[in-house]
């Protein structure tokens, strides 16, 4: 399993700083050189001038190195616990996410069960319905007789049309006997089938129902269990920043501020290096088509005898990249982003789909709702069923989706709604609410699209 997190950290140790070190190490030595200020040789109150010694420039350097490998080895924690906290929010994420799932799938089971019981009841009552019709020729053939009732009718003929019309009735009321006893036997069978189904769907009900109650306990259990690791490393991490601050000779609040710039900008160049490959690849494949669609269009002149020409209609349309998708700017998006906006400062529950708590996807799912869209509850449902996009297609209205497997959007477990300039609002985890927060605050996204 693939974790995922900010990763490329570098150290900005700039060559000011390590200039500034070395000359305060040197000004140190300089200074306990000589005290006084004052020369063995120089003229009267005059300081001779004090030249360091190469053991003093050795000194000096190796205290930058020593503080450059002290702040090497600090960032190199940092990541460390950063990847830690990731894989913790991840596999949380991914609980909450089979939570959604299995309750869906539960609702939908108890739909079909429903479903199924109604059919079984149509079943019966046709079933019933049948066997009475079958009982009352049973009855009226009992009275009279089958041979009784055949002579009747016929010596009653008035002639010979009237015997043949009367046969032929008699004919055709063996066919609806035989009829109704064929329907009533088709209709007991179906009434079994469907009560069989009600039971499967039933059962299927309860084991669903049974699925997502495991399901929740786990994503609970798991919280609980991972709530002190989260804070033990987040408390070593702010230990780790303040270590790092010093080293650098660097005021903490600014040294937190340059950590969460530099994840930021190798999330942002990560997302850019995906988008640059998703172009060229579309670009590759819309000249595969292009040549594709030439050569056909030349096979075709050549079968029908005439000399392939340039700039034909089919080589023209075939070289057309396909337009790019529409922005989101239409009444629906502007509805939905209302709704999400007026959701800011709700609490996260999980499985939480309004109207008071929400979580990651419910958010999403009734934001959608509200602009007329209608998408599931799970976040990997509600990417499977949208168009995909890329970072550079991002609009106002999109979807945000994060991922263990940023090829496989089986394992999202997260996602957020993008609200321009690299902001998204987003329901977080247990414990949080509702809120703005920039793009790149879970690492680079592995997924986007629009509905």
């Amino acid at each position: 399993m693939r974790v995922r997190g900010h990763g490329r950290r570098v150290t900005l140790v700039t060559a000011g700083v390590m200039a500034g070190a070395m000359v305060a190490a040197l000004v140190s030595v300089t200074a306990h050189a000589d005290p006084n200020g004052l020369g063995g040789s120089g003229g009267a109150g005059r300081p001779a001038p004090t030249i360091p010694g190469q053991g003093d420039i050795d000194r000096a350097k190796s205290g930058v190195r020593d503080r450059q490998a002290a702040a090497d080895r600090i960032e190199a924690d940092l990541a460390a616990a950063d990847r830690s906290l990731r894989a913790l929010e991840a596999s949380s994420g991914l609980a909450a996410e089979a939570y959604d799932t299995a309750v869906a799938q539960a609702a939908t089971a108890t739909r079909a069960a429903a479903d199924a019981r109604t059919r079984a009841e149509a079943a019966v009552d046709i079933q019933h319905q049948s066997e009475r019709r079958l009982g009352a020729l049973a009855a009226e053939t009992y009275r009279q007789g089958p041979d009784m009732a055949r002579m009747l009718v016929l010596l009653h003929a008035d002639s010979l049309h009237d015997f043949a019309t009367r046969r032929q009735a008699l004919a055709n009321s063996n066919a609806a006997g035989a009829l109704a006893v064929k329907d009533a036997r088709q209709a007991a069978k179906d009434a079994a089938t469907a009560r069989q189904q009600a039971e499967r769907a039933a059962r299927d009900q309860q084991t669903a129902e049974a699925k997502a109650r495991a399901a929740r306990d786990h994503a609970r259990a798991l919280t609980v269990s991972q709530q002190g690791q989260v804070t033990g490393i987040k408390a070593r991490r702010e230990a780790l920043l303040g270590q790092l601050a010093a080293a650098q000779g660097i005021e903490l609040g600014l040294e937190r501020q340059r950590q969460a710039g530099l994840a930021e900008a190798a999330a942002r160049a990560e997302a850019a290096r995906r988008a640059a490959v998703a172009a060229a690849a579309a670009a590759a494949s819309a000249a595969a088509a292009a040549a594709a669609a030439a050569a056909s269009a030349s096979a075709a002149q050549a079968a029908a005898g005439q000399s392939p020409k340039s700039g034909t209609p089919a080589a023209a349309s075939g070289s057309r990249t396909p337009p790019a998708a529409s922005p989101n700017t239409d009444g629906a998006v502007r509805t939905m982003l209302n709704y999400i906006y007026a959701q800011l400062g709700k609490p996260y529950v999980w499985g939480g789909a309004g109207p008071d708590v929400f979580d990651c996807s419910g958010l999403a799912m009734r934001g959608l709702e509200a602009a007329g869209w209608n998408f599931p509850h799970p976040a990997q449902w509600q990417y499977l069923a949208m168009h995909p996009l890329t970072y550079s297609q991002l609009r106002p209205g999109d979807l945000v989706f994060w991922a263990e497997d940023d090829a496989d959007p089986h394992t999202i477990y997260h996602e957020a709604i993008y609200i321009g300039n690299d902001r998204i609002i987003q329901a977080p985890h247990p414990g949080g609410v509702v809120e703005q927060q920039s793009l790149w605050i879970n690492g680079t996204p592995s997924f986007y699209a629009r509905p």
